[in-house]
């Protein structure tokens, strides 16, 4: 029978919330396809038709939670006044407030999907490429308003701050914090120096120290390399000739 596209939506959103609701109640582990399924009121075998696998159900939530938190964020009043912090430090907060009601299954699913070994990195690009975006954006409002000057490495510092997000969950996971303060104080500190470091220039003042340290000391130990190498060659060449030229004397 077909179905509207309409209604797949609503499968798709009732097989993530239920695996969202067994995984609390049962654990991750225990949390089976046909158990899904049955929560979420489709066939055994129907199931498949939207996700292959259990751990794709878990990347899809990741990924709608993500897709969720930046309309959020977009939706923030007077977000284009933001300062470079204001704007990441609020994006960190709408994430958090958007999982909080599904705490228990991001601790029981967090470390497995986005510290996995190996990472998946097809089924985590959807999420990453969410989040850098939100990144770039930050930056280029703030190099537009003259807040921050043009960033050299601007994929590297979307990475640190992928990094640094991912740090900042899980310690929010394990925070028994009145109301998560502890995790507020932390993205208020942290974030505040990492965007001080980074108006301040000391990544382009980093990346000048390792291109001065390289051109003067590693080139150089290299060309020092090279001579050893030369005369190396000469000397084996000399021994060779003088072996060659001299008489035979075992006959």
């Amino acid at each position: 029978m077909k179905i509207s596209q309409e209604k797949k939506i609503e499968n798709r959103q009732a097989i993530i919330q239920s695996a969202v609701e067994l995984v609390i109640e049962k654990g991750l582990k225990a949390a089976t396809m046909r158990g899904i399924a049955r929560g979420a009121g489709c066939g055994d075998a129907t199931i498949y038709n939207y996700f292959p696998t259990k751990e794709a159900i878990l990347y899809a939530y990741y990924e709608d939670r993500f897709t969720a938190a930046v309309s959020d964020y977009e939706g923030i009043d007077g977000l284009a006044e933001y300062t470079l912090q204001e704007r990441l430090q609020a994006f960190f907060e709408v994430f958090l407030d958007g999982c909080l009601a599904d705490r228990e299954f991001l601790q029981a699913t967090f470390k497995d999907i986005f510290f996995s070994m190996p990472p998946n990195p097809k089924a985590l690009r959807p999420v990453r490429e969410c989040f850098f975006g939100i990144v770039n954006q930050a930056f280029e409002a703030a190099q537009g308003n003259g807040e921050l000057e043009e960033q050299m490495f601007g994929d590297l510092l979307a990475r640190f701050f992928w990094d640094y997000f991912l740090g900042i969950v899980a310690y929010w996971l394990r925070d028994d914090s009145e109301q998560f303060a502890a995790t507020s104080s932390l993205i208020d500190k942290t974030m505040g120096l990492a965007c001080a470091m980074i108006k301040a220039g000391v990544v382009s003042k980093v990346y000048d120290i390792c291109t001065f340290l390289f051109r003067n000391h590693v080139l150089a130990h290299l060309e020092t390399c090279k001579y050893g190498i030369d005369a190396l060659e000469n000397i084996t060449k000399v021994l060779k000739e003088e072996f060659n030229e001299r008489p035979d004397t075992q006959g």
